[in-house]
């Protein structure tokens, strides 16, 4: 099993990065309480002291610090022969046409082009499941950074059709694995997958007063990282992160197999 990502660095329910994010400071960039018990808060309202704007965040959605650059890339765990197996496989499969990466494209029908399909787990509810495919437990064994899988399936892109930002968890021990499947893609190719910095909406800032971007924080939007869909690389990265998968540029059709998955508690 390939070690992706170091885990060990998020903490459900740690926040002692608090005591970090200036809170002490004579003016101070919000305002933070907990509710329930004191000892273990479920949820902490915090309060922008320039707006007086109320947010209520989950506890472990403030866990493990500064979260926003936890994204991890890695090539050759699979080999050019597996990939093109796997690649074949999928190809074979019923696609759903009509998919979308956020609530706004799905309203709109922005999704010309836009695959997917469902393997196993689900989007609403936790539940213990086995992968049933048998070439996706192959890539799986190599993959898992460690991980309690909740859910998997396939996004395929054709040219021209862009994901909208947006992020895949709101707690901090959600991660999401991605691994490209489509042979010989090229730089030029396109279909980068970017990250961007957690500042997008004041959601997103009551979320990550633990790094440079929170309420008051660095204003300033910009892309983290970018990757490549590269054959067989492997991404992996905080659930929290905004992040967004750009049109293809040319006739390829890219496949990536993702899996959400959860932190196994210690």
């Amino acid at each position: 099993m390939t070690k992706i990502v170091d885990m060990t660095g998020v903490a459900e329910g740690d926040s002692s990065s608090l005591d970090r994010a200036g809170m002490v400071s004579s003016e101070k960039p919000f305002d933070i309480k907990s509710i329930g018990n004191p000892e273990e808060p479920s949820k902490f309202e915090v309060t922008d002291t320039k707006t007086n704007k109320v947010y209520t965040v989950n506890a472990n959605a403030l866990a493990g610090g500064d979260y926003h650059q936890i994204i991890k890339a890695s090539d050759g765990t699979i080999s050019d022969e597996d990939i093109k197996r796997y690649y074949d496989i999928a190809m074979k499969m019923d696609w759903q046409d009509g998919w979308y990466s956020t609530p706004e494209m799905k309203k709109e029908a922005k999704t010309p082009g836009y695959k997917h399909i469902h393997l196993g787990g689900s989007d609403t509810k936790e539940v213990d499941y086995e992968i049933e495919q048998d070439w996706v437990k192959e890539i799986w064994e190599k993959i898992n950074p460690g991980t309690k899988l909740l859910r998997h399936y396939l996004n395929g892109h054709y040219k021209g059709q862009s994901g909208g930002i947006h992020i895949d968890g709101w707690t901090g021990d959600q991660y999401t694995v991605i691994i490209y499947l489509t042979p010989d893609w090229r730089p030029e190719d396109g279909g980068t997958i970017e990250f961007w910095t957690p500042n997008l909406n004041d959601e997103m800032k009551a979320m990550a007063i633990n790094t440079p971007y929170g309420l008051n924080g660095n204003p300033n939007m910009n892309i983290v990282k970018s990757y490549w869909p590269k054959a067989g690389r492997v991404v992996v990265f905080d659930a929290r992160i905004p992040h967004v998968a750009r049109a293809v540029e040319s006739d390829k059709f890219r496949v990536s197999l993702v899996f959400k998955c959860r932190k196994i508690p210690n």
